[in-house]
């Protein structure tokens, strides 16, 4: 069986590789997330494939905490922006990404996620929560709680959501 983890928060595609602390005699503690790759979500919109790319990436790892079982926990902010494109028809879409949120990792795989404001929030139809968008702009509070096999088992918006699926299609 294939395991696809959603991209919840695009900081969280990335982080993956950041969780190293900051070089001794630093003078900036945050530490930059790398604007990710485009990420190509086949199969996440019906009759058409979504590409996103992030167009602008300022954000930072503001705090970071590892517990003593390997848990990881990290406080992001900044400024970030993608856009959301229908492969088929060239349509695409703009978005303010900006968080901020806690995202905590999990030595199992599983992860959650508390943000604030914009996100743009994906899951394989498989494994998304029911009456949640494969592809969705939320603005407001969203936790979110992913299993190591990339099902949601939780979600609740305080906020607005968009189904971008929906937006690219029309």
């Amino acid at each position: 069986m294939k395991r696809t983890v959603g991209g919840y928060l695009t900081a969280a595609l990335v982080l993956v590789g950041l969780l190293s602390a900051t070089p001794a005699g630093a003078t900036d503690p945050r530490v930059p997330l790398p604007t990710p790759d485009p990420v190509v979500l086949e199969g996440y919109c019906d009759g058409f494939t979504a590409v996103v790319t992030t167009t602008l990436m300022k954000q930072y790892i503001i705090h970071q905490t590892t517990a003593p079982d390997g848990t990881t926990t990290l406080q992001v902010t900044g400024h970030a922006e993608a856009t959301v494109t229908n492969q088929t028809t060239g349509a695409s879409a703009s978005y303010n990404i900006s968080g901020p949120g806690t995202l905590v990792f999990y030595p199992d795989g599983a992860f959650s996620l508390d943000v604030h404001g914009p996100n743009l929030l994906w899951t394989a139809p498989e494994n998304s929560f029911p009456g949640v968008p494969t592809i969705s702009y939320t603005t407001g509070h969203v936790t979110l709680d992913v299993a190591a096999s990339g099902l949601t088992t939780s979600y609740q918006l305080r906020g607005r959501q968009t189904d971008v699926c929906a937006v690219l299609a029309s």
